[in-house]
């Protein structure tokens, strides 16, 4: 059959030109709203004002762009020292777009649990996110890698690659690795994680309750009775989102030189870290120690990278011990334990 005859059989449409694929990429970045939020369940959040997506659009069979509005101030999350956006209001920007992508596009019912395996940010262009006189409107580029082959029904791998933009202007990019399960297997995962700890006393023996995660938008969302904070008052905060507490002194260990270590306060009863009820440490709050850390190690810095990954679960009435040590290049490496169990490892660099 000749090229002629197989054309008008079957016509072959023309591949559009880069260049054209990328101006229709621009035109759906700039068609994205940002006049509201999604809803809160979709992101896994109790209250609507900590919801900072507002829009996304297909991009490809891979490809989602995704809009956000980052507020000029907020209860947890303030502009820097330099200026720019607090770092964790990104990185809590990166984890609520996986979230949201999950369910939206890749059919991931509401009320399965996300596991975070890895999540990093690099700040390319800290003028670009400098907070003026409004919000933020943020974009970003998101690629989904999933594994190949057929996707099993009960669990869903994936890993969300972001390029974020403000005003057209590359300023970071990201990366979170997630598994979400269903609620069958999460319960045995945790009940495995927890078998470790049924010779020690319980949280309810020492006056609290241990409470799984809710369905959002129920009424599980009421003050649990809670453990204590497992430290006293944050070293070096001036305000309520210090979490790192000093070392008891008969609980102090000899560390290589310029090796700093700290107690993690974990308080179920913040309105930040805690923002719903969890039956474990959020991973959230072990960033936010991570970035704190890694600050104090370097002078003050403000964070311009980090890259951590997470291991296990971290109990909620056990104590957290988190370390930090300089290393090459300017770096902090930092790692959150839980007696010998590892629960976090991270790499930081602030400038």
């Amino acid at each position: 059959m000749s090229i002629g005859v197989l054309q008008t059989v079957l016509p072959v449409e023309p591949l559009a030109p880069v260049e054209s694929l990328e101006s229709l990429i621009r035109e759906a970045k700039e068609g994205l709203s940002f006049d509201r939020t999604i809803s809160r369940r979709f992101v896994h959040r109790a209250s609507v004002t900590e919801v900072f997506l507002t829009d996304a659009v297909v991009a490809g069979s891979d490809r989602f762009l995704v809009g956000a509005q980052l507020p000029r101030n907020h209860a947890l999350y303030r502009p820097e020292e330099t200026g720019q956006c607090d770092f964790m209001l990104l990185v809590e920007t990166v984890r609520q777009a996986g979230i949201f992508l999950s369910h939206r596009y890749h059919d991931v019912p509401l009320g399965h649990h996300f596991i975070f395996k890895a999540l990093s940010l690099r700040i390319g262009d800290p003028a670009a996110l400098r907070v003026g006189c409004g919000p933020l409107a943020v974009v970003l580029d998101v690629t989904v890698v999933t594994p190949a082959g057929g996707r099993n029904p009960r669990r869903f791998d994936a890993r969300f690659d972001m390029v974020i933009e403000v005003g057209g202007r590359e300023c970071a990019r990201a990366s979170a690795g997630v598994v979400v399960i269903d609620g069958v297997r999460y319960g045995r995962l945790r009940q495995r994680g927890r078998a470790a700890e049924t010779a020690r006393p319980t949280g309810r023996e020492h006056g609290s309750s241990v409470y799984g995660t809710p369905e959002y938008g129920t009424s599980l969302y009421r003050a649990p009775d809670h453990p204590a904070p497992l430290c006293g008052a944050p070293a070096g905060a001036d305000d309520d989102r210090g979490v790192l507490c000093p070392v008891p002194a008969a609980e102090a260990r000899t560390r290589p030189p310029g090796t700093r270590e700290w107690r993690l306060r974990v308080d179920p009863t913040h309105p930040g870290y805690f923002e719903h009820p969890s039956d474990h440490v959020p991973g959230m709050l072990l960033l936010e120690a991570f970035r704190q850390a890694a600050r104090q190690t370097a002078g003050g810095a403000a964070l311009t990278s980090l890259d951590a990954d997470f291991a296990v679960f971290g109990e909620l009435a056990e104590a957290v011990t988190v370390e930090a040590a300089p290393a090459e290049g300017g770096r902090v490496r930092l790692s959150a334990t839980q007696g010998a169990r590892v629960l976090a490892t991270a790499v930081a660099r602030c400038a």
